[in-house]
């Protein structure tokens, strides 16, 4: 990045870091809630859906009851039409949006972006926000607008914290609160949460912490899962203030993972220290409204192996990664007389990544030196964005946007753990070979979305359009250089513990997506259908080609562009099927996804394609109650990835009980999920590493089970 454009970027965030934290809208800030109020149906089906009918939000009583049945944020997001999750660490889950997966998907926590600073993905931006802090979640995919990001090609994943509350005028001093406890048996999982504020009618001072730990949780025939044990701490102190014309937020915390398993890979995180702060101001003016944002983030990240896989924290392999963020943007909004809008804006993020590998004592492969695997790493990118909602009649909204982005990439020389030695030959001329090329990578990116919504009548609503979205490769796909077999074993974020080598020459993906959404809402409210239909081509999908076969049926891949094709649809209904005195009312609710992706350069399956999953539940709403009954159906997994050695799921089914009442102060949350206790394997839960190692390491290796029957109890009291 030259001189003139890194001054822009610096001034950017040194303007943005004069205030603090993350806030939501000022209308949303100056009303303080209890709790948040309960939802009989999901959200994207009421009378508060967001205007575009293919965007989802989970809300209220729906991601109450969620997040009481797990520590992971991305899981909330699984019974969402199109949505899946990665299994990956028990609170670091990967987010799947319409068969795209990963970095591919932009996720985002209050607007912050986050980077994953671990060669096996173990820091994920969903893992440093746990359930009881969110307020709410909304899914963006596949014809998201450039104003909610770039860097992407599937879509946005936006995560929004609780808000600061101020007093009302003339309260005085306003102390409000909440405490809460969680325990879920099939992995005798417990976790705590407390938040409280402190406010008047111009500021609002609150804290927050979370605390949740987990053991090994135990599958449908009564075997434990190993490696799929956690513990993870997160607070925040937040700090807001009202001006005249909007809020200035600052928050600032640290979130810290003592010791974390990891079911599908070699490695285990054995601590994740991060610090963050960030700087928000939202301002609404006569003309208009702005929002500029600043954010600093330092990651510690270390892995080793736990007792699962025969190690400790203090023995087998260290390996260590140090990472900071730094980013900032500005936006403003411009009304048009006709209800429409034009927006604009610009962002600067910069990442900086050490990957190192220190030597072990004693042994003749791991040593003499310190192994680098990535050194003075650095990622800078900056953007312009600008689009136009325009409302050309009364049934019409058309939204045109496009977004240049330029992306620099480099690191510095590397070292293996030595230069000469028969075992470390390999990584010596991988490494000489990396040294002596050119590193530094440009790439100047482009996308555009351009989409309408017609309102055909009172009850049913279409939305179609056209996206071009591009994603520059992350520092460890161009960058991992190491061509041993442990070395490569060493970067595998894919879940199936194969070897992977980067390339520096990769280029960027470009999808070009296409989707139509048709949605009907009766007058009344009491019944609704939501039908999706998609198809993306990607230039330059990053998949993988074999280098070699490695021991016990693994093999080493190096990444590579392809060309790929990605279609599917999923669809999301319900239906009042009694309201009555004696019984409240009833819904039944349902979800349907089906997706195929294909390598058209070889003709293999992409990976971790979702089977056919239905999702079909009867929810009764009556008084403070609610309680529902669901049915997971989820489809035979045949058609896998060959290269990868991708192993095949037989279909299953769940069924999930689940009951919630809520008083004035006082929420209890009940579930009981798999009731059946049924054995299944998980359909995107990659390979059992952690059973692998245990059993002697002797193929073939299975894919990994899904949890047992749990007994999940949440319970929230607000002050």
């Amino acid at each position: 990045m030259s001189n003139h454009v890194r001054g822009r970027c610096a001034a950017l965030m040194a303007g943005a870091c004069v205030a603090a934290l993350a806030t939501p809208l000022l209308a949303q800030a100056q009303t303080a809630t209890a709790l948040p109020p309960i939802q009989a149906s999901a959200a994207p089906e009421d009378a508060n859906s967001p205007a575009s009918p293919s965007e989802r939000q989970i809300t209220g009583e729906i991601l109450a009851r969620r997040a009481a049945g797990s520590a992971d944020t991305m899981s909330l997001i699984a019974g969402e039409p199109g949505m899946a999750v990665y299994a990956n660490g028990g609170i670091s889950s990967l987010p799947v949006m319409r068969g795209l997966a990963d970095s591919r998907v932009l996720v985002t926590v209050d607007g912050v972006e986050i980077t994953t600073y671990c060669p096996n993905n173990m820091n994920p931006p969903g893992s440093y926000v746990l359930p009881g802090r969110v307020e709410a979640i909304s899914i963006l995919p596949t014809l998201s607008p450039v104003n909610a990001g770039g860097d992407n090609i599937a879509g946005v994943i936006a995560v929004t914290t609780r808000p600061p509350a101020f007093a009302d005028e003339g309260e005085g001093l306003r102390v409000t609160g909440e405490v809460g406890a969680s325990y879920r048996s099939v992995a005798d999982a417990v976790g705590a949460t407390l938040q409280a504020s402190v406010a008047g009618e111009r500021f609002s001072l609150g804290y927050e912490g979370a605390w949740n730990r987990a053991e090994n949780y135990r599958t449908g025939d009564g075997r434990r899962a190993r490696s799929t044990l956690y513990e993870a701490y997160d607070q925040a102190l937040t700090l807001a203030l009202l001006t005249d014309h909007g809020v200035v937020t600052l928050r600032a915390g640290k979130h810290v993972s003592p010791y974390e398993g990891f079911p599908t890979q070699r490695m285990d995180l054995t601590q994740n220290d991060s610090s963050f702060a960030d700087l928000r101001y939202e301002g609404t003016y006569g003309w208009g409204e702005v929002t500029a944002k600043a954010s600093w983030r330092s990651v510690d990240h270390e892995m080793n192996f736990l007792a699962d896989k025969g190690g400790s924290a203090t023995g087998g392999m260290p390996m260590n990664s140090q990472g900071r963020d730094l980013s900032g943007s500005l936006a403003v909004t411009l009304p048009m007389t006709d209800g429409g809008a034009v927006r604009g804006g610009l962002e600067a993020h910069r990442a900086d990544v050490d990957d190192w590998w220190p030597p072990v004592a004693g042994s003749m492969m791991m040593g003499p030196q310190t192994y680098w695997n990535i050194s003075d790493g650095r990622r800078e990118r900056t953007g312009l964005w600008g689009e136009w909602e325009a409302k050309p009649s009364a049934n019409w909204t058309t939204l045109v946007g496009a977004r240049v982005e330029h992306v620099e990439t480099d690191a510095g020389p590397v070292q293996p753990y030595a230069w000469t030695g028969m075992m470390n030959m390999p990584d010596a001329m991988a490494a000489r070979a990396f040294n002596a090329r050119d590193r530094g990578r440009a790439d100047d990116n482009l996308d555009v979305t351009a989409k309408a919504i017609w309102r055909a009548s009172d009850t049913t609503t279409v939305e179609f359009g056209y996206a071009r979205k591009t994603r520059t490769p992350t520092l460890y796909e161009r960058y991992a250089w190491g061509l041993g077999t442990m070395s490569s074993s060493m970067t595998s974020f894919a879940g199936d513990a194969n070897a992977y080598v980067g390339d520096p020459d990769l280029k960027p993906e470009v999808a070009h997506n296409l989707a139509a959404t048709v949605k009907y809402a009766s007058l009344d409210g009491t019944r609704g259908l939501t039908v999706s239909a998609y198809h993306s081509q990607v230039e330059g999908f990053i998949d993988a080609v074999k280098l070699a076969d490695l021991a016990k049926g693994f093999v080493q891949l190096r990444f590579a562009n392809v060309d790929a094709r990605l279609y599917g649809f999923d669809a999301s209904g319900h239906a009042q099927v009694w309201e009555t005195p004696a019984l409240g009312r009833g819904t039944l609710t349902g979800t349907l996804s089906w997706v195929e992706g294909e390598n058209r350069d070889s003709g293999d399956n992409l990976y971790h394609m979702t089977p056919l999953t239905l999702r079909l539940g009867l929810e009764q709403a009556k008084g403070r109650w609610t309680h529902q009954a669901e049915v997971e159906l989820v489809g035979e997994k045949d058609a896998v990835n060959a290269l990868r050695h991708e192993p095949k799921t037989a279909a299953y089914a769940l069924l999930n009980l689940r009951s919630s009442w809520k008083g004035e102060r006082v929420r209890v949350n009940l579930a009981a999920e798999n009731l059946f206790d049924t054995a299944y394997d998980l359909p995107l839960g990659g390979v059992a590493f952690g059973d692998f190692k245990a059993g002697g390491g002797v193929p073939p290796i299975r894919p990994l089970p899904g949890p047992g029957r749990s007994i999940n109890l949440s319970l929230a009291y607000a002050f």
